[in-house]
C-alpha cells in the first residue's frame, strides 16, 4: 500500500529548536540540515542572491511562499524532496520508493500550469 505524500515542512533555525534548522513530517524531525549552501542552491539561490543582498530564507519566501504569480507549493515540496533525496539517509529509507511517482505528478503539475513556471527561478533545476 503506497502511502499518501507527506507534506515535508521546512523549519528555520530558532531559539525554540537550539538553532538547529530541520525538515519535518507531521511535526517530526526527518533530517537536520547541515549544509545550508547546498539546501538553499536546491531551491535556486545563488551567489548572485547573495551578492544582492538577499537573504536565503526571504529568497524562499518570496519566490515560493509568497509569490502570487501562481501556488509554487508542489515546487517547493519538490526541491525539499530533491535536497532530501541526496542527503538524507532517512528520507530515502522512508520514501525513497516514492520519488519517481511524486517527480511525475510533479511534472504533470508543471505541465498544466503552463507559463507560471516562467516565475521560478528554479526553473532550469526542474528541467533535470
Amino acid at each position: 500500500m503506497q502511502k499518501s505524500k507527506p507534506y515535508f515542512k521546512y523549519r528555520q533555525a530558532s531559539h525554540a529548536n537550539n538553532y538547529v534548522a530541520s525538515i519535518e513530517v507531521d511535526g517530526e524531525v526527518l533530517h537536520k540540515i547541515e549544509n545550508f549552501d547546498e539546501f538553499y542552491k536546491t531551491f535556486g539561490y545563488t551567489q548572485e542572491s547573495r551578492s544582492a543582498g538577499v537573504l536565503p530564507d526571504e529568497f524562499i519566501w518570496s519566490e515560493y511562499i509568497n509569490n502570487t504569480a501562481a501556488d509554487f507549493t508542489a515546487c517547493c515540496q519538490m526541491h525539499i524532496i530533491e535536497y532530501l533525496r541526496m542527503h538524507s539517509a532517512s528520507f530515502n529509507e522512508e520514501y525513497g520508493e516514492h520519488y519517481e511517482s511524486w517527480q511525475a505528478a510533479h511534472a504533470e503539475i508543471r505541465k498544466k500550469r503552463g507559463m507560471a513556471c516562467v516565475a521560478c527561478k528554479a526553473k532550469p533545476l526542474c528541467k533535470k
